[in-house]
C-alpha cells in the first residue's frame, strides 16, 4: 500500500501515514534524458496521463549556457518541492484524486528561467474530506460494490441531533475501529483496517450525546495485497513483483515479472491490465512476459485468482519512454 499525505482540518481526523516528497537519484528509475539546449522537459508523468495514488515526477533542464542552480515543482499553483541542480526525481505524496496542473521551473547561473507544464490526473486515494450531507452517517469511501485492498481504508462523515461522542467501524461483525471525535469534528479518514480477501460489509456507527444512534453500511469485495509487516516473520498473501518497480521508466515492450506468494489456495490464472485493458495472461502462480504499451505513463494492474475465487492484486505506475 502506498502511503499518502492528508491535510488535517478542524472537522476531520486523518489516521494515515503522511508522505512528503521523496527525492531519488535520477538514475534510480532509468533515465530522464537532458532536453535540447535552453529548455526543460518533464519526463513523467506524461501529459494528461492518469496516475495511481502517488505520482513519480521526473524532469531535466539544459541551460543555454552556465548551469542550472535551482528547480522548483508546483502543483495547482502551490510549490511542493525545490531542488538544486538540473535534474529531479521524486514521489510526491498528498496529491488528491482528480486533475492537477504541474509546473516545473528552473533557473540558471545567469538568472534565466526555463519552464515546462502539463496536466495529469490521480486516482486510487481516499478522499481528503467527507462532509456529512444530513443528520446521520455518510460513507464517502469505499463505494458500495467496490473492489478494494484487504488493508482497508475508509472515509466517513457524521452528524447527530446532538454532538457525536463516539464513532465505530465494523467489518462484518468485527469491531475494527473506535474513536472519540474532537469537539466540532464531523468526519474521519482512516487507513489500516485489515480483513481477509472476499465479500464483506463495512458498517460505520456513530452515537450522539443524547443516546441517538446513526449508521451506514456498504458491501465491498477485498483482495489480497502483498506485504511483510515490520513485526513478525509472516508475509501477507499477494502479488509480489520483480520488475518493473513502481514509477520505473521502461521501453515497450517491457518485461513484467511477478508471482503470487503465500497464497491460501492454488492460483488458476494471472492477468495484466494496462490502464484497465487486459494486455496479457498466464496460468498458474507466476507471470514473466513482455508487455506492450504506448509511449507515456500508465497504470499497470496485476491480478490473480485462486481456486477459492479469492483475488490477489497489485497496482503500480510505469512510464514508457
Amino acid at each position: 500500500m502506498k502511503y499518502q499525505h492528508q491535510s488535517l482540518h478542524s472537522t476531520t481526523i486523518a489516521l494515515m501515514f503522511a508522505a512528503a516528497a521523496f527525492l531519488l537519484p535520477a538514475s534510480a528509475f532509468a533515465t530522464c534524458s537532458a532536453p535540447a539546449s535552453g529548455s526543460l522537459a518533464i519526463c513523467q508523468p506524461s501529459a494528461n496521463s492518469t496516475i495511481y495514488q502517488v505520482p513519480h515526477i521526473e524532469a531535466a533542464a539544459n541551460p543555454s549556457s552556465g548551469s542550472i542552480t535551482t528547480m522548483k515543482v508546483y502543483i495547482d499553483n502551490k510549490q511542493v518541492f525545490e531542488n538544486s541542480g538540473g535534474e529531479l526525481s521524486l514521489f510526491e505524496g498528498g496529491v488528491a484524486n482528480g486533475t492537477h496542473h504541474l509546473v516545473i521551473n528552473a533557473w540558471d547561473t545567469l538568472g534565466r528561467l526555463y519552464q515546462a507544464q502539463e496536466n495529469f490526473s490521480v486516482t486510487g486515494n481516499l478522499p481528503f474530506s467527507c462532509p456529512p450531507s444530513a443528520v446521520g452517517v455518510r460513507i464517502c469511501a469505499p463505494a458500495s460494490g467496490q473492489v478494494v485492498s484487504q488493508n482497508l481504508g475508509f472515509a466517513a462523515g457524521f452528524k447527530g441531533n446532538a454532538a457525536i461522542t463516539h464513532v465505530r467501524a465494523y467489518i462484518d461483525s468485527a469491531d475494527d475501529f473506535d474513536m472519540t471525535p474532537a469537539a466540532g469534528q464531523s468526519a474521519v479518514i482512516a487507513d489500516g483496517l485489515t480483513t481477509s480477501a472476499g465479500a464483506h460489509t463495512l458498517k460505520v456507527v456513530a452515537w450522539d450525546a443524547n443516546g441517538g444512534v446513526y449508521s451506514s453500511s456498504v458491501s465491498i469485495t477485498t483482495y489480497y495485497e502483498g506485504g511483510c509487516p515490520p513485526k513478525g516473520d509472516t508475509c501477507n498473501p499477494g502479488v509480489y513483483i520483480t520488475t518493473p518497480n513502481d514509477g520505473d521508466d521502461v521501453e515497450s515492450p517491457f518485461r513484467l515479472s511477478a508471482s503470487v506468494q503465500f497464497n491460501t489456495a492454488s492460483i488458476t490464472s494471472m492477468k495484466v491490465f494496462v490502464d484497465g485493458i487486459q494486455a496479457a495472461e498466464s496460468t498458474g502462480p507466476s507471470f514473466d512476459q513482455p508487455v506492450q504499451a504506448a509511449k507515456g505513463t500508465h497504470v499497470v494492474t496485476i491480478q490473480a485468482v485462486d481456486t477459492a475465487g479469492k483475488l490477489y492484486r497489485l497496482t503500480e505506475n510505469v512510464n514508457v519512454q
